[in-house]
């Protein structure tokens, strides 16, 4: 049995404890409640919850201890994140680093030490991109370390690139992503040579080549069927264990693309029907791969044979997944 946590973020939501059976069925095992939880982050045995917007006009974020039987128990104060509606968090070693989507800065928010307050840091990104209606500024969407354990990658929607920063929020390298693409999500290679960003707006997987703190385009690949002609926009990004297969999730198209990969190179294997509405989230557990289906309120849970997803063999109920994090075993 693995333990899945699932925010949530309904007014009446919070977060599920679940217990995802060997043959992939979701079973509620408690709730926490938990105000509007927009994403979740765990660095060991700390849960790190965004809450939407707990002060007036700022987001939050609340920090759980996981007890030896995944239950979670609320720990320390609420903290501000220092921006409204905030994105995503990467946590290591009681620093936590949040994207304010609204605001177009990062903070780094530095727990207490020996109940000692620490100073937070924010920065602030310039630009724009070309859709007026969604790229007049900065738009943070996400943070993901590099595998060297280096820097951080903080992928832009709002100007179409991608900053590679130190973990002081120093600035190291930036890269320049497809015009109107809307970079979102990334994930890097196993061997750590290769990163995969999710461009929303674009519906589309830009290929970069990682080096020592610095990424470098390679090409960009749709998403989506070449015939398709509805309105769709990517979101979730995952690499498979093995580093084999690359799963974008479309919200629109309705489906989840599966690639293979080799090294930098991607290969069209065909896309998986969510069997919902808007899969804004997808997360790997095991030999199965869960679909968290926003406007229709379920996460479908797929058995994976070779990394390939085959039918559905949970549909469970939960109003508004936002975000899925399983646990080893």
């Amino acid at each position: 049995m693995r333990t899945v946590y699932i925010a949530s973020r309904d007014e009446k939501g919070g977060i599920l404890r679940c217990a995802l059976s060997e043959d992939g069925q979701l079973s509620l095992l408690d709730t926490t409640p938990v105000d509007r939880p927009a994403y979740l982050c765990r660095d060991k045995n700390k849960l790190y919850v965004l809450l939407r917007e707990p002060f007036q006009l700022m987001s939050g974020l609340s920090t759980y201890q996981i007890n030896p039987d995944g239950a979670l128990s609320l720990t320390g104060e609420l903290k501000s994140t220092h921006g409204l509606y905030t994105a995503h968090l990467y946590a290591r070693e009681g620093k936590v680093w949040v994207a304010n989507y609204i605001d177009g800065t990062v903070a780094l928010l530095q727990m207490e030490r020996d109940n000692t307050p620490v100073q937070d840091k924010v920065i602030a990104f310039t630009g724009s991109g070309p859709d007026k209606k969604r790229q007049l500024s900065s738009h943070p969407h996400c943070i993901v370390p590099t595998p060297d354990g280096k820097y951080l990658c903080v992928n832009d929607l709002g100007t179409d690139r991608i900053y590679v920063m130190s973990p002081e929020l120093e600035l190291i390298f930036v890269c320049q992503l497809p015009s109107g693409c809307g970079p979102r999500h990334l994930v890097f290679s196993r061997d750590g040579t290769v990163a995969f960003s999710s461009n929303e707006m674009g519906s589309s997987v830009s290929v970069l080549r990682y080096l020592d703190g610095t990424l470098k385009h390679i090409y960009t690949v749709s998403t989506l069927p070449a015939e398709y002609q509805g309105i769709s926009t990517a979101a979730g990004i995952l690499l498979s264990e093995g580093g084999n297969q690359l799963y974008v999730s479309n919200r629109g198209h309705d489906s989840v693309s599966v690639f293979r990969v080799a090294g930098e190179e991607l290969t069209l294997e065909g896309f998986i029907p969510c069997f919902g509405i808007s899969p804004r989230e997808i997360a790997l557990a095991g030999d199965f791969l869960l679909c968290g289906n926003e406007r229709s309120d379920n996460i479908t849970v797929f058995s994976l044979r070779d990394g390939i997803p085959s039918a559905p063999v949970c549909d469970y109920q939960v109003k508004m997944p936002w975000c899925i994090i399983a646990n080893q075993q």
